[in-house]
């Protein structure tokens, strides 16, 4: 199985024009994630996953239209992180352990694919990228912490 993991392209919050967390993509995030679209059509894609985030269903929806890959599902366990929990030891122990008993049930359930696309969040990504290389999770924490 191959992996391709990818961020969701800039949405109205990242760009400061919305505070709304679950926000759509800008137009700047529209062109990267076609910029995107078109280098992935060398890879022979099966079914693309998304959170399910406005901003990733979106990002899935315009690769999928240009690979020709179904979204095979929009999954809560691909979610963001939310920075402030992340700051909170307990919080966050007890987040990732429910979330990542939910992470390994979809990897398990994907393993037979040949390559997946993964639209997800930036620490999302990490920690399902540290769970396949069997970094301990506080490690992970350190390695890829947002600032």
């Amino acid at each position: 199985m191959r992996i391709i993991f990818v961020r969701h392209g800039e949405s109205e919050h990242n760009a400061k024009l919305s505070g709304d967390k679950d926000s759509k993509l800008t137009k700047k995030g529209r062109l990267q994630t076609k910029h995107l679209g078109n280098k992935l059509k060398k890879y022979k894609i099966s079914k693309i996953y998304t959170s399910n985030l406005l901003r990733a269903k979106e990002t899935g929806k315009i690769i999928s239209k240009m690979i020709k890959a179904p979204i095979k599902g929009a999954l809560e366990e691909l979610n963001e992180y939310e920075t402030k929990l992340l700051r909170d030891r307990v919080k966050i122990r007890l987040l990732f352990s429910k979330r990542l008993r939910k992470l390994k049930k979809f990897l398990n359930d994907i393993s037979k694919d040949k390559t997946i696309l993964i639209v997800a969040h930036g620490i999302t990504n990490r920690i399902i990228l540290g769970h396949l290389l069997k970094i301990p999770l506080k490690e992970q924490l350190l390695r890829f912490r947002q600032h």
